[in-house]
């Protein structure tokens, strides 16, 4: 078995993407000679956790209703709480969202990291290690 320091891209809050953006990107990451096992874009598919997420944020204060209300009226969303695709949206807007998953191999190449990073950077995205949730610089 292989061992893999696992990474992801992840998008700047303050943006909404395509939800098939992860699979663009990695097509694009491919392109750039990052190696196919190294890359795997997702797709973001609004499911039951973005509401319970969106409800946990809202109760503890973190977040208001008429915040998420007021985004939902600006982008042409429904304003309900049990609308998966609002509340993905509203969380993917203030947070970001994850991209992709990025499995570097413990003995990669020393110049294969600071590559990714540099791309996914210039393409106004980031690296970060989700142990933690820090970006890799």
């Amino acid at each position: 078995m292989k061992y893999v320091r696992e990474l992801e891209a992840w998008s700047k809050p303050g943006h909404l993407l395509h939800p098939a953006y992860g699979k663009v990107l990695q097509q694009a990451m491919w392109k750039k000679g990052i190696p196919e096992d190294v890359f795997l874009g997702l797709s973001a598919i609004p499911e039951e956790t973005h509401c319970e997420s969106l409800k946990l944020a809202i109760q503890s204060g973190e977040l208001t209703e008429d915040s998420f209300k007021e985004f939902c009226l600006s982008h042409g969303l429904p304003d309900s709480m049990q609308s998966k695709e609002s509340a993905a949206k509203f969380l993917e807007y203030l947070e970001g969202r994850a991209l992709a998953w990025i499995h570097l191999p413990i003995d990669a190449e020393p110049t294969l990291l600071p590559m990714i990073v540099k791309i996914i950077s210039e393409l106004g995205h980031i690296v970060i290690d989700p142990d933690d949730m820090n970006p890799i610089n």
